[in-house]
């Protein structure tokens, strides 16, 4: 209410204030969740302020109860489908031109030709340890 000049005027405030809230039963913690705003310097107790309260929170639990039995059906509908198996793709090999199948086969045979044997390393002569030649002479 603003007064000017012995004229008094309703003015919108800019939220609701914590007596508002009290009167309604509602949390500051639950008010700020639910996107009410909260007018700390206001003190006065609206009756009309506190049913827009509290209807708005009977709102707020017909919709959550409304969004509850909405996920139920869902889950419902969606354990009835039942998802088709993955089908295996067979993968086919790979189809070489016949020129390149000659050719590859003639290029490992000419590779196992061509590899040189290892020459044998002579074996190292290994020798006895000196105890034992002292015993043998």
């Amino acid at each position: 209410m603003t007064h000017s000049k012995n004229i008094t005027k309703e003015k919108n405030s800019r939220g609701f204030s914590l007596g508002e809230l009290r009167e309604a039963n509602i949390n500051v913690n639950r008010a700020n969740s639910l996107g009410i705003i909260l007018d700390f310097r206001r003190g006065t107790v609206r009756e009309n302020n506190v049913a827009l309260l509290k209807d708005l929170l009977n709102k707020n639990i017909e919709a959550k109860k409304q969004r509850k039995a909405d996920t139920k059906k869902q889950t419902g509908v969606v354990k009835e489908k039942v998802k088709p198996e993955k089908v295996k793709k067979k993968v086919a090999p790979k189809k070489v031109a016949p020129k390149k199948e000659e050719a590859i086969k003639e290029i490992k045979q000419e590779a196992k030709e061509v590899k040189p044997e290892k020459a044998k390393k002579a074996p190292a002569k290994k020798s006895a340890p000196k105890k034992e030649k002292a015993k043998k002479e």
